[in-house]
């Protein structure tokens, strides 16, 4: 390690001209750009960022990720302040003789090579809410004036544009209020048109099935199940009498003393009487014929009492049959006449549940428009809050406004002389060890014992 140290020492000092030659060089152009490059100067202008949740319906966010709303918003601004928009405007403010779009979009470009939207202290877009406006230039008069013309015709950009967004969606929602306003109305008017041309069946409607809160059915469901209970009740009156009509025919017919039904047994009546009486006259007869020969006279007169007294009771029975196919054929008319009533009811019951699913659809239609009509006019209110709002003052911010700047922000000329220093030395140092390297020549008693092996006894100093 010290024969390394002292041979790097004696090839420093063996080069040391070209080391001086290499150092002085550098040292002197480093310098000279130090002096010569021109000042450049930097106006900024700071701008904080807030974004809290908006009251535009059009605008609001439901995203609850709040960094990557202020990076993607803070992106949104850099390209609105670099957008031919705002150059636009700033060139023909600072330029006004200038009239062609081609010179103007040249004008654009060179600006924009000179001017960035960055974010403070060298942080990120990700974790700052704050963004600066900077423009460099060689005067730092024009820098400021650039600067000055660019954050104001940025500002009032950005309020166009939020302005211009709340109108639209106050416009917005107010013709969609307008139209749905007047779509509700046409259904509200369709409804009332139906209730009124149809308000004697509205109360069917309502009426129709049974009672809410009750088992009571009302209405034409309630006259059908009253006339079906009477249609089943003579239904079943005219089978009862068409069974005691054949039973009384099959007596009628009979040879002998007929059966009378225990129901035609009513007190007063001549079926009754005579039934008694032909009971009494036979119970007579039954108790003459063990005593009497057949031929006695006053038997014959039972006998023949006996026989009249059925055939009246056979014609009394064959009334009532006649007087009960009359009470028939009544129930049967009835009945005819209640099979239309029912069928009518049927029919206006159908009928009805029609005109109950046009009054369910038509009542239907209003309440959505009527919900419709409601949302949107209560986003119409909110928007009316946001276009009432400033947005440019609420959301952003300029906390400090383009000034002169007195110093010159590069090139950095003590920089450039201390690098020049470090330069030229590492690299003087660089040009020595490279040039003796390529030197095969043998400059120093060490090399020579090592290289031939053989002792040196002396040397002549280089005068």
């Amino acid at each position: 390690m010290q024969n390394i140290f002292r041979e790097f020492v004696f090839i420093l000092f063996y080069r040391l001209p070209l080391f001086i030659a290499v150092f002085l060089a550098v040292f002197i152009i480093s310098l000279v750009f130090s002096v010569t490059l021109p000042s450049i100067y930097r106006s900024t202008a700071k701008f904080s960022l807030v974004i809290p949740q908006s009251f535009d319906p059009l605008q609001q966010e439901t995203s609850y990720d709040y960094r990557n709303r202020v990076r993607r918003f803070l992106q949104d601004q850099k390209e609105l302040v670099l957008s031919n928009r705002v150059l636009t405007k700033v060139v023909q403010e600072i330029y006004p003789d200038i009239t062609r779009q081609s010179a103007i979009t040249q004008r654009i470009n060179d600006l924009r090579q000179n001017l960035d939207v960055v974010p403070p202290g060298g942080e990120s877009f990700e974790g700052s809410s704050v963004f600066i406006v900077e423009f460099s230039d060689r005067s730092p008069a024009f820098a400021t004036k650039i600067a000055t013309s660019v954050t104001e015709n940025y500002l009032a950009t950005y309020r166009e544009i939020s302005q211009g967004k709340s109108n639209y969606s106050h416009s917005f929602f107010q013709e969609q209020t307008q139209k749905l306003e007047k779509d509700m109305k046409e259904k509200e008017s369709k409804v009332r048109d139906f209730e009124t041309k149809q308000a004697l069946a509205l109360l069917e409607i309502l009426n129709l099935g049974e009672g809410k809160g009750g088992n009571v059915e009302v209405g034409p469901n309630a006259l059908l199940t009253q006339f079906l209970g009477n249609y089943h009740s003579l239904q079943a009156e005219l089978a009862g009498l068409q069974a005691s009509i054949g039973s009384l025919e099959l007596e009628t017919n009979r040879s002998g003393i007929p059966v009378v039904l225990p129901e035609m047994e009513v007190t007063g009546r001549a079926i009754t009487i005579f039934k008694n009486k032909v009971a009494s006259l036979q119970i007579q007869l039954n108790e003459m014929k063990p005593q009497f020969r057949e031929n006695f006279e006053p038997m014959k007169q039972i006998e023949q009492e006996l026989k009249l007294s059925v055939d009246s009771l056979k014609t009394e029975m064959k009334r009532t049959i006649s007087a009960q196919r009359i009470t028939a054929n009544s129930i049967r008319a009835r009945l005819g006449q209640l099979e239309k009533t029912i069928q009518s009811l049927r029919d206006r019951i159908q009928l009805i549940a029609k005109e109950k699913v046009t009054y369910e659809a038509l009542l239907q239609e209003f309440n959505i428009a009527k919900e419709a009509y409601t949302r949107t006019k209560a986003q119409l209110e909110q928007a009316r809050m946001a276009q009432s709002l400033i947005q440019d003052k609420q959301f952003l911010t300029l906390i400090d406004k383009p000034a002169i700047p007195l110093s010159p922000y590069k090139p950095n000329r003590v920089l450039l002389v201390l690098g020049g220093l470090l330069a030229g030395f590492f690299l003087g140092i660089a040009a020595a060890l490279t040039v003796d390297h390529f030197d095969h020549r043998m400059k120093t008693i060490y090399v020579i014992e090592k290289q031939l092996n053989i002792p040196v006894l002396g040397s002549i100093p280089s005068l």
